[in-house]
């Protein structure tokens, strides 16, 4: 085809098309932004204010329906908010269990409001980040994005709490996307554990009932059941809004804009109290990929109002543990009791590590170790004698470094935001204001000796609790582990 060409005096004007520049020269092209040094001001960019600073001072306010605001300001971009409820497993029953953790699942479908696809639309249009987790004993919906969206994301986490629609469609699909989830739990041995130490110690009570739902209660999760459990717990009185990388005063007026329907609900709801009981549950599964035997023993101890919580966890730092292959590995500063006592000193430990689980008025402490099947008796005998040890005398230097250890963890939590907005959030609902940073590391300064030995002291008077997964056929019966104890 020939190109047409429009002569001009001496000069001939083309009319053919610009060739279209390829992806490849687009992204090998020199960049038509100036080069400049790093230690010259960009161009074009204004001057940061001399003397601006943020003033980061945890504030709280409690609006006129009882509901809770707290937050703090930070020099980030982003801000996190979130609605921390108090609603967890520990307050369902058989007939309802785990009715908090599949709302999980299906809290941002649709509202009365809005579609889920609306919701998710509006979302990621603001490159918002929008979470739902559950807990045994609080529910978190949680949202970050950049400060100028904040209200917007205020406004979707209070409609999606405020305005569930349960429909009808939706819950169906969860349901199966739920049944599918549990199948792949059941094969995760950490999960099973978890849930296994917490029904050993807990039997059939509050705590030991399961966070996750049976797949025979999911029919039962309709749209009444779930507007019933919302209309009970999601009420001002039981929830906390945090906020994190806000201004307060704005924050408090939209919060109190979009949080203004809210069920007021029963503020006296009563909560029955944990009542530990020690015992065992013991997942015997010899037909599985899994060669390792997995066992958990547990004792109860300090809960977040005891006077022993902060001992018990720089117990729990001193103890520590991991795995055989851990990162750093032993050797290189792993210097905890269960690295240089027991996965230093037995080749056939896969993994040793201390945990601590805690609650409003209780809490577990124990440890968690794994080997292969043929080695799960003599595992045990390990576990036993390291938790019986923790009652022997403390050395100056463990305690130290746990204690630096301890305070070093505390720190650097609150560097993450969204962290940061957790511990506002359930500080408020646990104690009713929030401790600083200094002072729990101050209180980690008075730890002494003695108090490390009498919280070992006392968690070991009380009934082992024992939670196993795998081949078992090798694993000692529970009063045979018990008795250890009291030998």
């Amino acid at each position: 085809m020939m190109q047409k060409v429009v002569q001009k005096g001496a000069r001939s004007m083309s009319t053919a098309p610009a060739p279209m520049q390829s992806v490849f020269d687009k992204l090998l092209s020199k960049s038509h932004m100036p080069c400049v040094p790093l230690n010259i001001e960009f161009p074009g960019v204004p001057a940061l204010s001399e003397g601006a600073s943020v003033d980061t001072e945890v504030k709280q306010t409690t609006l006129d329906n009882g509901l809770r605001v707290i937050s703090q300001d930070s020099s980030s971009p982003i801000s996190s908010v979130g609605a921390f409820i108090d609603a967890g497993s520990r307050y369902e029953n058989h007939t309802n269990s785990g009715i908090s953790h599949f709302l999980e699942l299906i809290a941002f479908k649709s509202t009365k409001n809005q579609s889920d696809f609306k919701l998710v639309r509006d979302m990621c249009k603001i490159g918002a980040k929008v979470v739902c987790s559950t807990s045994r004993e609080h529910t978190l919906y949680v949202a970050d994005s950049l400060r100028e969206y904040m209200p917007q994301t205020l406004a979707t986490l209070s409609d999606v709490i405020q305005n569930p629609k349960f429909d009808k469609a939706e819950l169906m699909q969860a349901r199966e996307v739920y049944a599918a989830s549990s199948d792949a739990r059941a094969a995760q041995a950490d999960v099973q554990i978890m849930e296994g130490i917490h029904a050993a110690a807990y039997f059939n009570n509050s705590l030991g009932l399961p966070v996750y739902a049976p797949k025979h209660n999911l029919p039962l999760f309709d749209e009444e059941s779930l507007s019933k459990h919302v209309a009970t717990f999601f009420t001002p009185s039981r929830t906390v809004v945090s906020g994190v990388g806000v201004d307060h005063s704005e924050f408090v007026k939209q919060v109190a804009s979009t949080f203004n329907s809210m069920p007021k609900g029963d503020s006296g709801l009563e909560t029955a109290k944990a009542s530990y009981t020690g015992g065992e549950v013991r997942m015997h599964n010899p037909g599985s990929n899994d060669p390792f035997a997995h066992v958990a023993l547990a004792f109860e101890t300090a809960s977040w109002h005891d006077k022993d919580l902060v001992p018990m966890c720089v117990l729990q730092m001193m103890m520590g543990g991991g795995g055989s292959f851990s990162a750093g590995g032993p050797g290189k500063g792993m210097y905890s009791r269960l690295y240089e006592t027991v996965l230093n000193r037995y080749n056939w430990v896969e993994s040793a590590t201390s945990f601590n689980a805690i609650f409003n008025d209780s809490s577990l402490f124990g440890i968690y170790g794994t080997a292969e099947a043929q080695n799960a008796g003599q595992l045990t005998e390990v576990l036993v004698d390291q938790l019986i040890k923790m009652a022997g005398k403390v050395e100056g230097q463990d305690l130290s470094r746990a204690k630096a250890q301890l305070k070093s963890a505390v720190h650097m939590q609150l560097e993450s935001q969204g962290l940061q907005l957790e511990d506002l959030g359930r500080q408020i609902l646990t104690y009713g204001h929030v401790k600083s940073p200094a002072d729990i590391c101050a209180s980690i300064d008075t730890v002494t000796g003695a108090d490390i030995q009498r919280v070992a002291s006392d968690m070991l008077k009380t009934p082992v609790s024992v939670a196993a997964y795998g081949d078992l056929s090798y694993l000692p019966r529970y009063d045979t582990i018990s008795r250890a104890f009291s030998a």
